[in-house]
Formats: C-alpha cells, sequence, structure tokens
C-alpha cells in the first residue's frame, strides 16, 4: 500500500503556495550567500545580532557557533533594548529579511553611536533605506520569499560577516559542508520514499501530536527551528528544549506527571556530540524510553556539532512541511501573525 506522504497527488494539492521549492533552497541560498564581499578590518572583541523570528535563527547558529570556536562572546537579541555592555568594540549584525521588523528598527536606532560597527543584513526596506544613509555596511539578500525560508541567505551573510572580522572561520567552514548538505537534500525530497526519507516518518510519527523537541547545548539552535518551522509550517503547538537543562526540570513533568497522550518527545542525537555530553543525552533518551513516553529519536550525521546542526535545520523543515501535508494545511501563509501586525501599526 501507497504509504500517504509517497502519493504525489496528495503532496501536489497540499502546497499551494509553492513553499517546497522556497525550503529546498537552502544548500543553493548559502553557497550563493558566501560569496559576496563583505567588509574587512573589522576591529571588534565581542558580537551582538539582532533579530526576530526566521530573521533571528541564522543569529542562533552563529553565536552558537562562536561559542566553541571563538573566543569572542556572541548573544542573540529578539528584542527592542540594546544590552549596556554594548560599546565600541562590538560588532552589531542586524538582521530583518523584510527590512521592516520594528523591533530590529528600533535596535538599529539604538546601536548608532554606542557601536564600533553595524551590519545590516535585509532584502530591503527602511533598515535598508537607513543603513545605506548613514554609511552602515549594508548586505543585501534575494527578495520575494518567507523570512523562514531565506535562512541560507541570512545565514551564511552573516557567517561571511564574524569570518571577515576575523573573529571565527564560519563562513569557511560552511562551504565545505555544503555537499553533504546537498546530498542530504535529495534524500529529505517528496521523490525519495517513506522507507528512506527520515522527515517523512517522522512527519507520520508526529501527526497529531504536540511535539517537545529537545537536543544537546551543542546544537540548541535546531531544536529551536524544528519548534518555529512546526509552527509555521504546519500550523501546529510545538515546543524546544535543551539536554541537560531539561533533565532537572521538565523530566519531572513527563515522567511524575500526569499524561496526556498527545503530548511527544523528540530527540535530536548528533553524532558530533560526545563525552559527558552525550552520555546525558543517551541516559535521558533511555529514561524516557523506559517510562513508556516514546520518544522520537532523531539521529544526525556530521563530524561537528555546526554539520549536526545546519543537518538537523534541514530535516525539521522537510518534517514541518510533511506534517502540513498530512494536515491539510497550506504551509506558507501565517495569517495570526499578519494581523498581529496589522493590530500593531
Amino acid at each position: 500500500m501507497l504509504a500517504p506522504l509517497d502519493d504525489p497527488a496528495l503532496l501536489s494539492r497540499a502546497d499551494v503556495s509553492g513553499m517546497l521549492g522556497q525550503m529546498a533552497s537552502f544548500p543553493s541560498q548559502l553557497r550563493a550567500s558566501l560569496s559576496p564581499a563583505v567588509q574587512r578590518g573589522i576591529s571588534a572583541d565581542k558580537v551582538l545580532i539582532g533579530g526576530l523570528g526566521g530573521s533571528a535563527m541564522g543569529g542562533d547558529i552563529v553565536a552558537e557557533y562562536m561559542a566553541s570556536r571563538s573566543p569572542a562572546p556572541a548573544a542573540v537579541v529578539r528584542d527592542v533594548a540594546l544590552p549596556r555592555w554594548v560599546d565600541r568594540r562590538t560588532l552589531v549584525i542586524l538582521i530583518s529579511y523584510s527590512g521592516n521588523t520594528r523591533e530590529t528598527l528600533a535596535l538599529y536606532e539604538a546601536a548608532r553611536g554606542r557601536a564600533g560597527h553595524i551590519t545590516v543584513i535585509t532584502s530591503g526596506g527602511a533598515i535598508a533605506r537607513q543603513a545605506e544613509e548613514a554609511g552602515d555596511e549594508l548586505i543585501m539578500v534575494p527578495s520575494g520569499l518567507q523570512p523562514r525560508a531565506a535562512l541560507g541567505h541570512l545565514l551564511g551573510s552573516a557567517a561571511g560577516v564574524v569570518e571577515a572580522a576575523g573573529l571565527a572561520p564560519m563562513a569557511s567552514e560552511v562551504r565545505a559542508l555544503l555537499p553533504a548538505l546537498e546530498a542530504l537534500l535529495e534524500r529529505l525530497r517528496p521523490k525519495s520514499p517513506v522507507e528512506r526519507n527520515v522527515a517523512k516518518r517522522v512527519a507520520q510519527d508526529l501527526v497529531g501530536s504536540v511535539p517537545f523537541v529537545y537536543a544537546p547545548r551543542s546544537i540548541r539552535s535546531a531544536a529551536t527551528r524544528w519548534q518555529t518551522q512546526i509552527n509555521e509550517n504546519a500550523k501546529m503547538l510545538c515546543l524546544s528544549g535543551e539536554v541537560p537543562e531539561m533533565d532537572h526540570n521538565q523530566i519531572v513533568g513527563w515522567i511524575d506527571g500526569e499524561r496526556d497522550r498527545r503530548n511527544r518527545p523528540v530527540v535530536l542525537r548528533p553524532r558530533s556530540e560526545s563525552g559527558m555530553s552525550a552520555h546525558i543525552l543517551q541516559t535521558t533518551i533511555d529514561l524516557l524510553a523506559d517510562s513508556g513516553l516514546d520518544p522520537v529519536v532523531v539521529d544526525l550525521e556530521g563530524e561537528t556539532a555546526l554539520s549536526s546542526a545546519l543537518q538537523g535545520v534541514m530535516v525539521g523543515d522537510f518534517v514541518s512541511y510533511y506534517l502540513a501535508v498530512l494536515k491539510g494545511v497550506d504551509p506558507l501563509p501565517v495569517p495570526s501573525i499578519t494581523e498581529l501586525k496589522r493590530r500593531l501599526g
């Protein structure tokens, strides 16, 4: 019997807005965004990345990478207020795909005169005009995408900035990972049958549930991406957390609390994890399984945390797409966000 997600008619009916094409361009977006020249000679010893929603996701991956590969601390701000520690030794990277995100515009206004260097990454809008007028570094990315589907452009551009500043060799490492990401893409596409497609299998396991996605701290960004993509593409409630932090609080709710059959733990298990972290992660999985919670475990290949994180992002994107197909919802529109923005003016 044909598995539902191997039915071409079902797949073509669901994605009426063409979200699949945008989402599947992640590796090619990375390849294109790693090429443009960026300013060099930036003098900074710390990094602040500002953004919201899909525009902030690239910042999460950059900050996570820098925590293990750079002496410079990096932080992501999803707010309107600039931290007090921002000074002339700070590289501020502001990411707004639309260029009109009001919170990011507020951060830009606050960063002027305080930050040593400001880089704006956008497809246009008010922030592009303001950066051009002020003479700040402006990196333009292609327009016409959903912000959450432009991650490759935004992440690749930010990786190029921190590498050009001499803070971390991220752009070079991402470039080296592109062949593996392109191979993974072929295994995730709709033409790949369920038995060889991890995203289809996981989506079938999660339909009708409330997923709680966990990952070790080294790839926390991947769990966050799963949450936001399932929220927006599949129109489902989904939450995320990290190990070992969840072992000190949420695990009590899972095991000792009242059970709700809709709730389903999902654990991203990267091959790059080792030592104490790997032991804690596996012990957590075993305890959830032994307690009858039937965790969905997703193994991520890759020799480094960055490789595992990027692969985790891709798998999660396709899981969210296949969940939308199974639910019969168009993954592209997000009417509640549109209405909220309308009310905010």
